[in-house]
């Protein structure tokens, strides 16, 4: 796990050319997995993933990530099994509690509070992994145990990933206390710091790789003139949190955003950086000017925070 990880979230394509397309541009640039998220408009996430496999023979191919409220356990299983036999073996499964009570609404399934969701994603994420684990499943995967990964940022969601997650995923959204269900702040790097703490403390020194989700990727730009810009066009956000979140990365080129995720290796131990689509240049570019330098640089232990 020394190595810096690179993966893309691939949202929606006009065509199945277009998938092609931007999965072999992953593939150019250096990213090391192409992921699909779980949103209704967007593209189906195994189907998305089996076409990139086509396509790629090297890319790992993750879930990030399923809302758990969607999924049955033995298809879930039946999903990721498929897709890692038709892979060779590149499938990662990405759960999440869900955070999108508007789309559980539309497919006609219930919303549940947040302490019910977290609990339905433990008993899921236990009982798929029994089902592949089972040497009499079939399709039978090829990797045994598929890694998983966990995404959350609420402390419930986290607590689960300290102990069940191969990858621990920081999605940096956070639900705005008394606003409606999908209404979401930025976290702060001060929040970030506290929860990466505590999943260390939790995890109780368990390997696991740490994944930020970023949310903006910009270089070419002053960053206070991108952050004054980005806010500007969204409410509720401020240029000083947008500069303040590291799930936004903002740089004047791609030499200085490498040395920014550096940086935020030592100080949140995140080995693992993904984005959207929207940026999949933006990150490329970064991904470049990070491994020029030549092998990744010794990190050892991440700062205490």
């Amino acid at each position: 796990m020394n190595e810096m990880q690179f993966g893309v979230n691939v949202h929606a394509v006009g065509s199945g050319d277009d998938l092609a397309q931007l999965v072999r541009r992953a593939d150019e640039l250096g990213y090391d997995v192409s992921a699909a998220p779980d949103h209704l408009g967007f593209l189906a996430p195994f189907a998305a993933l089996t076409a990139a496999a086509c396509v790629s023979p090297r890319l790992r191919l993750r879930t990030y990530v399923l809302d758990t409220g969607f999924w049955n356990p033995a298809l879930l299983a039946r999903e990721v099994a498929t897709l890692d036999l038709l892979s060779g073996g590149r499938a990662e499964l990405g759960l999440g509690a869900g955070h999108m009570r508007t789309e559980h609404e539309d497919a006609g399934l219930p919303w549940l509070p947040l302490a019910e969701r977290v609990e339905r994603l433990e008993r899921t994420l236990t009982e798929v992994r029994g089902r592949l684990a089972d040497p009499d499943h079939q399709p039978a995967p090829v990797q045994r145990p598929v890694p998983v990964l966990v995404g959350a940022m609420s402390a419930a969601g986290l607590a689960v990933a300290a102990r069940q997650a191969d990858v621990v995923g920081f999605a940096g959204l956070r639900q705005v206390r008394g606003a409606p269900p999908g209404t979401f702040m930025l976290s702060t790097a001060a929040q970030t710091r506290d929860r990466v703490a505590e999943v260390r403390r939790q995890a109780g020194g368990r390997a696991y790789r740490s994944d930020v989700l970023l949310q903006v990727v910009l270089v070419d730009e002053e960053p206070t003139e991108a952050a004054a810009r980005i806010a500007a066009e969204a409410p509720g956000l401020t240029p000083e949190q947008l500069l303040d979140s590291p799930f936004v990365l903002l740089a004047r080129d791609p030499e200085e955003a490498a040395e920014e995720l550096r940086h935020r290796r030592q100080a949140y131990g995140f080995d693992s950086i993904t984005t959207h689509q929207p940026h999949l240049e933006a990150l490329g570019r970064v991904i470049a000017a990070y491994r020029a330098v030549g092998v990744d640089r010794a990190v050892g232990n991440p700062t205490e925070v």
